[in-house]
């Protein structure tokens, strides 16, 4: 690898990190094999990242950044009723495309230990009060088909996460072509399953 700022370096080596934790979980993961991947000695790693847990925090914050940044940009965006729904799963399907070692690392940090799955809705706690505040007034406005907005949520996110991880592992597997084939048809099947569950 070649020289780069500090903070690009960083960057660099929490994305193989994220690949690596991704594909072989926190425990088949070794410190070596990270450094390898980036084309740097382990010693230039652990200068970074003295231990795999630091490591691995930071890419757990790499994760909450990603997913605050995309979801802030949608939220925000004049979308309003199933419009706004379907821009939510697209934008975080343009994730795990871009970002492919997001849906696996996703998995993988929700097994780690209930303190990441605390720490990861912690961070998303307002988005987590924006959408069911939409969520009801979406209901109350005839919007929406009325049901329990917090069950309803977290049916949303299982449904988004798992179809996330499931085409993540046939990405992996697969090979990159495959992978994106199967991540476009989920996100279509979803946003087709959600709609046709949200309307009035």
């Amino acid at each position: 690898m070649s020289r780069l700022p500090r903070e690009r370096r960083q960057e660099e080596l929490v994305r193989h990190a994220l690949r690596a934790f991704g594909a072989r979980g926190y425990d088949g993961t070794t410190l070596e094999a990270v450094a390898e991947a980036a084309g740097v000695r382990k010693q230039t790693l652990l200068y970074y990242f003295p231990t795999k847990e630091d490591l691995f925090d930071a890419c757990v914050d790499a994760l909450v950044n990603g997913l605050e940044q995309s979801l802030s940009r949608v939220l925000g965006g004049p979308d309003g009723g199933l419009d706004r729904v379907e821009s939510v799963i697209r934008t975080l399907f343009r994730l795990a495309e871009h970002w492919p070692e997001f849906p696996l690392f996703l998995r993988e940090a929700a097994r780690r230990s209930p303190a990441v799955v605390q720490r990861v809705a912690d961070a998303l706690e307002p988005f987590r009060k924006s959408a069911l505040g939409f969520l009801e007034r979406g209901m109350e406005a005839g919007e929406f088909r009325r049901q329990d907005p917090g069950l309803l949520l977290f049916t949303l996110y299982t449904a988004v996460v798992g179809s996330l991880a499931e085409a993540g592992v046939l990405r992996a597997v697969a090979g990159r072509p495959s992978g994106h084939t199967a991540l476009r048809q989920r996100e279509q099947e979803l946003v087709t399953f959600v709609r046709h569950a949200l309307e009035p």
